[in-house]
């Protein structure tokens, strides 16, 4: 499997290259949003109610509520296994992660975020390729 232009790069000091694309990835978005969903009916079941609620605007949400939005990040249990779970779907990692990296507050989650964009076609790649003039 393969594809026409290879995105590469580095996270926690290990290369990677993003994954190709499955044509049927919606379901591991759909996967990876309600791991969060869960998180936040757990933790945050305010917060959650209004998730689920199709009808609220921008509006109908506190600041408390943005925070929490956010809240995940400081749980280190969860945060390990959303990262890993991302990260196992959209990167081909050259060597292993161990456990106790994925719990670190250094966690390079705007690269992992990167990938993901990648991997969902958020992102697209230029038409000069990567990282050239």
């Amino acid at each position: 499997m393969g594809r026409l232009a290879k995105v590469t790069g580095e996270f926690m000091g290990v290369r990677f290259e993003v994954k190709p694309t499955h044509i049927r990835f919606d379901k591991i978005i759909e996967e990876r949003r309600q791991m969060l969903l869960a998180w936040y009916k757990d933790n945050h079941p305010k917060l959650h109610k209004k998730l689920e609620d199709d009808k609220l605007t921008v509006e109908d949400y506190t600041i408390d509520d943005l925070d929490a939005l956010n809240a995940w990040r400081f749980d280190e249990e969860f945060r390990s296994e959303y990262c890993k779970f991302t990260a196992d779907h959209c990167m081909k990692l050259s060597k292993p992660i161990d456990t106790e990296t994925w719990k670190s507050d250094e966690l390079e989650l705007g690269t992992l975020e990167e990938a993901w964009d990648f991997f969902t076609s958020r992102r697209q790649v230029p038409i000069n390729g990567l990282g050239q003039p």
